[in-house]
């Protein structure tokens, strides 16, 4: 059963239930990369920072569930790529950064 499920107010989600297939058969996803595959082949640097600075970045990254080092690569990389204002941006980034920007009066 290959169909894309199509929402229906009218049915009864015990109906839902009963037409899902369990398919064994199915080629199992590959999954994610885990931090340490991640971490392959990068780079060690080394750089200093204030104590507050460091533990701000140690809460950010458990919030967002990541490393700090994956954090601070994020960051950089969103940095760097503002030094290149004449490369192009996914329409996802811009209307996400627009969406979020409050209407003025």
């Amino acid at each position: 059963m290959s169909r894309n499920y199509e929402p229906q107010p009218d049915l009864d989600p015990a109906d839902i239930l009963e037409s899902l297939v369990f398919d064994d058969t199915a080629a199992v996803p590959a999954l994610p990369p885990t931090a340490e595959e991640i971490e392959r082949g990068m780079v060690t640097m080394t750089f200093k920072l204030p104590a507050e600075l460091r533990e701000r970045l140690r809460d950010t990254a458990a919030d967002h569930c990541v490393t700090s080092s994956m954090l601070v690569r994020q960051y950089i990389e969103m940095g760097l790529a503002a030094e290149q204002p004449q490369r192009m941006i996914p329409l996802s980034d811009a209307i996400r950064v627009l969406s979020s920007l409050r209407p003025t009066a």
